[in-house]
């Protein structure tokens, strides 16, 4: 019993050793815990997201808002920022060591930063806000509590967003170099190797397509499942699909780091130490993005398109292809986590000598990514700007008829698994049914089954309706003339008034097609702040008997979709 306790002792030593030779030792005092309890993680920096790597820490709240959140370190509040999207209520803290910390989702702030808040709010009469305070105004010292957590914006669950940004450019860096007492002796999992042609005469296995092989393996040591033999000729890429854990928790997080070697060199490698904003949607290039869209695997292609702008490559040989002829190669990936936790993956791929007829046939019109395209049918205009996409690509194009609500034919604007970096402008004709305003017209993305994804706005145009979109797919053009609808979110007291619980009057606020664009709330005709949750479609009003009294109140709500349509909600109520 003392050897096994002993050699346990051995190994946590050696481990703790493995952990802190991934930190920074520069960087490892400089910032204290934004929390209080132990750091178990949700989500870390680099993590495959949608369009976006994940720029920092998801720190978890033990399920529940209103834990204390800290500064990390001495500075004063250089940025509060209050959106129904993204991080939510947000602050952020420079501090004079060179870096700035950013903590979202939160619930609300402290007392001081709160009122600093809620005066602008009310000078500006809205409840979004942006405010960049002089260093003066909001100082705080390490330590300091600086606002509660909470679930506020795009979070999909209570935690705290926890980033440490490069003060003079912005840049998001990883947290993990910083010495913060995170726990993780976990091996990454490598779940699916994938094997890409990359030209319409090479092939794998002797096809014109993409291979995707689950992997097995334990214990950091993968391999493909036997017996299986692989074959590849001309120009051939590889991707992997890998995911990681930290101690603690049972959320998947990503890993830090990947890299390919061929026939023993290093051939292509990535380390996500840091992805600044400006780049980060070239994820879509980075992933596979049509297997991610269909299938939902998140493969990490070891291969460059060539309008792959990302800064996270390194040793990158050939653009991260492998030429087969006459001879095939020994392949081995090494997959790492932030503290060094590494995966294997050894395979071999021969040369495949058999002749074929296999190849990919493009149809539909060449657009050249680095230049700008423009495409023309009857009924429809696409312009691409110049590097709109990652690489070239066959543009195709089909219309159908459609009907009932549709004002269009429903147009298959390329294929909704070909990834855009950034706007591409459409114009759609479209039939304006009489006596409409052309300013309800909203032109809708839709899935395969024609249901709609998401309007996109537009503007009409002498039958025309103009709109811009960083997706491929179908689209058509609708008609929104629904206002939101308003409904308090309780019953109404027996004389039917609003009930208040636990000081708030709260809303249930929802739109049809455009969704909501403006809100405002008013109490005996004086504006008052509303907050406004998008997920839950709740509004609501918090007890202010200084500003507005506590009998005889009127409330008075105003809510405006996209398009313009308008709903209007008033009744009486009490504190």
């Amino acid at each position: 019993m003392k050897f096994i306790n002993s050699l346990l002792i051995s190994l946590n030593f050696i481990f703790s050793l493995s952990v802190f030779s991934q930190i920074k030792p520069e960087l490892s005092n400089l910032f204290r815990s934004p929390v209080d309890i132990p750091i178990y993680l949700s989500g870390n920096f680099g993590e495959l997201r949608g369009n976006h790597f994940h720029s920092g820490l998801d720190i978890k709240t033990n399920q529940v808002e209103g834990l204390p959140i800290y500064a990390a370190a001495d500075g004063y509040i250089s940025r509060i920022k209050i959106g129904l999207y993204g991080y939510g209520k947000a602050l952020y803290v420079t501090h004079p060591n060179g870096y700035t910390t950013v903590y979202a989702h939160l619930q609300k702030f402290s007392p001081e930063i709160e009122a600093y808040t809620k005066k602008a709010q009310y000078n500006s009469k809205a409840y979004i806000v942006e405010l960049f305070p002089n260093s003066d105004v909001i100082p705080v010292k390490k330590g300091d509590v600086i606002a509660v957590s909470g679930n506020t914006g795009g979070s999909g669950g209570p935690h705290l967003h926890f980033e440490i940004r490069e003060t003079k450019t912005e840049v998001p860096l990883n947290p993990l170099h910083f010495g913060f007492d995170v726990k993780d002796n976990i091996k990454p999992t490598l779940k699916t190797l994938s094997i890409y042609p990359l030209n319409d005469t090479s092939l794998v296995n002797g096809k014109n397509e993409a291979l995707h092989l689950s992997l097995r393996g334990q214990y950091g040591n993968y391999n493909i499942p036997g017996p299986l033999e692989i074959k590849a000729r001309g120009v051939i890429g590889f991707g992997i699909e890998a995911q990681d854990f930290a101690n603690g928790s049972h959320n998947r997080i990503g890993v830090y780091s990947i890299e390919l070697f061929v026939d023993g060199e290093k051939h292509y490698s990535h380390y996500l130490d840091n992805v600044p904003f400006h780049l980060t949607r070239y994820i879509n290039s980075h992933i596979d993005f049509a297997e991610t869209s269909t299938n939902k695997r998140r493969i990490q292609k070891s291969f460059l398109d060539p309008g792959n702008q990302l800064n996270i490559y390194k040793d990158v040989k050939c653009n991260g292809k492998v030429f087969f002829s006459n001879f095939g190669h020994e392949l081995n990936y090494v997959v790492k986590d932030a503290y060094g936790n590494e995966s294997t993956l050894k395979f071999t791929v021969d040369f495949d000598s058999t002749s074929s007829s296999s190849s990919r046939i493009e149809d539909g019109e060449y657009c050249a990514y680095q230049k700008e395209n423009l495409y023309s049918a009857e009924n429809i205009l696409v312009r691409f700007p110049a590097k709109t996409l990652y690489g070239d690509l066959y543009f195709t194009h089909k219309s159908v008829p459609s009907g009932g609500k549709f004002l269009s034919e429903i147009h298959h604007i390329g294929k909704a698994t070909t990834p855009l970096h950034d706007y591409i402008f459409v114009e759609i004709k479209c039939e304006l049914p009489n006596n409409s305003d052309p300013k309800k017209l909203t032109a809708v993305s839709l899935d395969k089954s024609n249901k709609i994804i998401a309007a996109e706005g537009g503007e009409w145009n002498n039958g025309w309706i103009k709109f811009k979109t960083r997706s491929l797919g179908p689209y058509s053009v609708m008609l929104d003339t629904v206002p939101p609808t308003i409904k308090p979110k309780y019953k109404l007291n027996t004389d039917g008034r609003l009930q208040t619980i636990n000081n708030r009057i709260t809303f249930k606020v929802t739109d049809n097609l455009s969704d909501i664009n403006t809100f405002n709330a008013y109490i005996n005709e004086q504006w008052v702040l509303m907050e406004y949750d998008k997920k839950t479609n709740e509004m609501w009003i918090d007890k202010d008997i200084e500003r507005f009294g506590k009998e005889n109140l009127n409330v008075r709500v105003v809510v405006s979709d996209n398009v313009g349509n308008t709903a209007t909600y008033t009744n009486v109520f009490q504190w």
